[in-house]
Order: structure tokens, then sequence, then C-alpha cells
């Protein structure tokens, strides 16, 4: 009887993957250029800025998708579900 799996850990994993794809491909795209081909950079730019004179709060995000990225994430699900 297998247990009821914790959305949060899926998501741990797939971040840790996605990291260290895009790692990977730093590493080794001198080596395989395909993994730093990327999609277009989505995001908020410029950044969210809330100046309140003692307090200052930048909220940003971007997102860049590689190959060795996708591969990373592909991979931490299919150890995901191996758990």
């Amino acid at each position: 009887m297998k247990s009821r799996r914790n959305g949060w850990i899926l998501l741990l994993f797939l971040i840790v993957g996605a990291f260290l794809g895009g790692l990977l491909g730093k590493v080794l795209g001198s080596y395989a250029p395909f993994l730093n081909w990327s999609s277009p950079t989505y995001g908020i730019s410029p950044p969210f800025c809330i100046n309140l004179d003692m307090l200052s709060l930048t909220f940003g995000l971007t997102l860049r998708l590689t190959v060795a990225g996708v591969i990373g994430l592909i991979l931490s699900y299919f150890a995901y579900r191996a758990l």
C-alpha cells in the first residue's frame, strides 16, 4: 500500500532538479552547447519596489528555461516517483 505523497516534496525535488540541471548546463555547456539553448526570459522587469523610508522591499522573479534545466526537471520528477 503506497502512502500519499506530499506536494511540497515534489516542489522541492523540481526546484533542486532545475537548479542542478542549470548548473550542469553551465559546466558542460562548452562541450555540449545545445544544453544552454534557452527559452525567452519571462518575469518582472524592472522589479517591483516599495520604499517606506526606513524599510525597502523589492520583489522580482525571472524564469528562463534551458535544455539542461528541463532535463533536470524530468530526472527529478522520476526520482520523486521512485521515492
